[in-house]
């Protein structure tokens, strides 16, 4: 394994609980993980800066469950990904490429 395959092997991980834009730019999502701490959880993925970009995605969950969308080897979000919660009970944890990494693939 050289470099660049251990490069693509690891994805950047970022955790939220409120709504918030993750990554700014093109990217490739690999997973999208919900967890209901102690409510039901709501959350929505979208392919932009804010909620008025492309949604890729709504995920629910009850209270104590969690949930993983994998969307296989992974989808293309091309201006970046923002995450709108419905609780700060809602956690969320996204594991992407950013797009200066996707050349590689």
């Amino acid at each position: 394994m050289d470099e660049r395959d251990l490069a693509l092997a690891v994805g950047r991980s970022d955790y939220t609980n409120i709504s918030r834009l993750i990554h700014s730019g093109p990217c490739i999502v690999k997973a999208v993980h919900v967890a209901g701490d102690g409510a039901n959880g709501d959350c929505q993925v979208y392919d932009g800066y804010s909620t008025s970009g492309t949604l890729k995605a709504h995920l629910e969950v009850l209270s104590g469950t969690t949930f993983a969308w994998l969307p296989g080897e992974g989808t293309d979000f091309d201006q970046g990904i923002y995450i709108a919660v419905n609780a700060d009970t809602t956690k969320v944890t996204v594991t992407y490429i950013p797009e200066s990494r996707k050349d590689f693939i």
